[in-house]
């Protein structure tokens, strides 16, 4: 495959941009500290504003163990990705791109989507930072890590799909063996498993269909039981478009669209559902219920 990728120096303020550390840190009183600070004094320092913000009522050890769990390890992460030199490989609408890592490792990027590692540290730590979708065909080694800003994967040796936007967070395993962590829950994943961020947490599921979830490397985008709003911001992404649409609510759907085709992708989606659309100029969709 041919490598895309850049050598290219990134800011501290660009990498707690796309791991959103401020989101992550609002457990600990949205302070977050330096980057060249020690995990002991991260831990004193978490304890000291968790003790501040809770002075009025007694204080889940647990839950402060968990959040100083989260502060060292975003800590440590910052410091595995922020050598000195960085690779950064991104997506634009309606495009994709193969990456091969200095391991031997394969990874597929789905449009709109982002991923950064050291090149300096690769060789020891295994450590990229996704935001976006991807797919991962991983050698077998030490250990290596997806963070995401909702949640961190771990693996072996494997192939697996990453999604993770906004507040969408799941993994599927296509082989091997996967561990996800929100920092709040873990699973272990085994082929045909996928885990997936709900409002009542990281979920486990059984897929029958789970190589379905990376048809996308093929132009194929599988949605099972998802929000039509979700839906329609892939068509955005694979089509470089805008679609309007109001009044969807919380309706969900199960489809499969193409690529290659708009028009034929918009009847799959939107007949269905009772719903007609407009294109105009080639660059905005306007989705209605059907009169």
């Amino acid at each position: 495959m041919k490598n895309d990728s850049e050598n290219i120096k990134i800011t501290p303020e660009e990498f707690n941009k796309m791991n959103s550390e401020e989101k992550i840190m609002k457990m600990a009183g949205a302070f977050i500290p330096p980057s060249g600070t020690s995990k002991s004094d991260a831990l004193n320092i978490v304890l000291k504003r968790t003790d501040k913000i809770n002075h009025s009522r007694i204080i889940n050890l647990k839950r402060i163990i968990q959040i100083a769990a989260t502060v060292i390890f975003v800590i440590g992460t910052y410091a595995i990705i922020n050598g000195l030199s960085k690779d950064r490989i991104t997506t634009n609408f309606a495009e994709q791109k193969e990456i091969n890592l200095p391991d031997g490792s394969e990874v597929r990027l789905n449009a709109i989507s982002k991923i950064i590692w050291s090149r300096k540290h690769f060789a020891k730590k295994r450590l990229i930072a996704l935001q976006g979708e991807a797919f991962f065909n991983v050698e077998k080694g030490t250990p290596f890590t997806i963070t995401t800003k909702n949640g961190t994967v771990d693996i072996l040796g494997t192939q697996l799909n990453v999604f993770s936007r906004e507040n969408e967070f799941w993994v599927s395993c296509i082989s091997g063996k996967v561990r996800v962590n929100t920092g709040q829950q873990q699973h272990i994943l085994l082929p045909g498993e996928m885990a997936e961020l709900t409002p009542n947490g990281l979920i486990k599921l059984a897929k029958n269909n789970i190589e379905k979830t990376a048809y996308w490397k093929q132009g194929i985008f599988y949605f099972e039981d998802k929000p039509l709003v979700s839906i329609f911001e892939a068509v955005e992404r694979q089509f470089d478009l805008k679609v309007e649409h109001k009044n969807l609510g919380d309706r969900l759907m199960t489809v499969s669209f193409s690529n290659e085709n708009l028009k034929e992708s918009l009847d799959v989606i939107c007949i269905p559902m009772g719903l007609s659309y407009e294109i105009k100029n080639n660059k905005k969709i306007v989705v209605k219920e059907k009169k």
